[in-house]
């Protein structure tokens, strides 16, 4: 059966949300359209929820990871299970709305474009989210010489030849806001409104620094070059001060010269190397884990059209 639409959504403590979630997209689907739902590892119901959906439902599949791999790249392992002329991902979490999936199909159809995704404009955030999030995509597109809208969300609805291009890349660090920019094609942004989460988020302050980290590595060598400078500066500055304590000893022969610049120096010049080792370190342990060339995921089990 060639599918038309598929839905693709990732499964992580998505149990309050789920049930609601399946409904609303079975009520956008047709018959040769197809639900897939990844579980993530939760360690909730919801795998067993999913299952109950596609034991009564042939369009509903579900893929089961061997553990919990993360967000991004379950995503991917969802798209790459995907068999649509198009392919629309929305998180369960109804944080946007399955039926923007009718809009974004109006939009791309009159539009011909490749790619329509969200934008959020920030309803429901406290101002701390607000500004540190407009910081991170002014960063990375500094960083990465992007020209990225900002506040970017994950829910697109893509065409066939856009899903293909995105799974050739062969990346284990991922960043999919700086991936889905990068492989080009016609994209359309789109502002749509947000629901305000009645749960906490599953992304930690600490995951959210990690992926920050994760995209600036992934997608610009700003940071090695930020480090030359930084060095170039520190001895253009060393010698110029050793220039000053030169003449100034040579015109007052008797001022004694303390430890404490001594001292500074040293804590500073210390300092400076170690952090930018750490950043070389950053880089060596994205390139290691590259290299490596391990699966984004394992997949535990499959189970489409109610057979595993």
């Amino acid at each position: 059966m060639n599918v038309t639409v598929s839905i693709v959504t990732t499964m992580y403590k998505s149990a309050p949300h789920l049930e609601e979630f399946v409904t609303r997209c079975k009520g956008l689907m047709g018959s040769h359209d197809e639900l897939i739902l990844v579980d993530d590892g939760s360690p909730d119901t919801s795998l067993s929820i999913a299952l109950q959906h596609a034991s009564e439902d042939p369009r509903v599949v579900v893929v089961q990871l061997a553990r919990n791999f993360g967000h991004h790249p379950a995503i991917l392992t969802g798209l790459a299970q995907a068999r649509g002329e198009r392919v629309f991902f929305v998180d369960c979490d109804l944080e946007e709305r399955p039926e923007l999936l009718t809009d974004f199909t109006g939009i791309m159809e009159g539009a011909r474009a490749d790619v329509v995704f969200g934008i959020h404009e920030h309803q429901g955030l406290s101002m701390s989210r607000r500004l540190t999030s407009q910081a991170f995509w002014r960063l990375f597109n500094w960083a990465s010489d992007a020209d990225m809208p900002l506040n970017i969300c994950n829910v697109r609805l893509m065409s066939r030849r856009y899903v293909e291009a995105l799974l050739s890349m062969p990346e284990r660090n991922i960043f999919l806001g700086g991936m889905f920019h990068w492989i080009g094609f016609k994209q359309l942004a789109v502002p749509i409104e947000r629901r305000v989460r009645q749960t906490s988020s599953s992304y930690s302050a600490a995951a959210r620094v990690a992926l920050a980290i994760r995209s600036i590595i992934s997608f610009s060598t700003v940071p090695l070059k930020f480090m030359f400078w930084v060095g170039i500066a520190i001895s253009s500055l060393s010698v110029s001060i050793a220039v000053y304590y030169a003449v100034l000893k040579l015109l007052h022969p008797d001022i004694q010269l303390g430890f404490t610049t001594l001292i500074i120096s040293i804590w500073f010049l210390s300092g400076a190397v170690i952090a930018c080792l750490g950043v070389i370190g950053i880089y060596l342990a994205y390139m290691y884990t590259e290299i490596k060339q391990r699966p984004r995921t394992i997949i535990q089990q499959i189970t489409r059209a109610g057979q595993s």
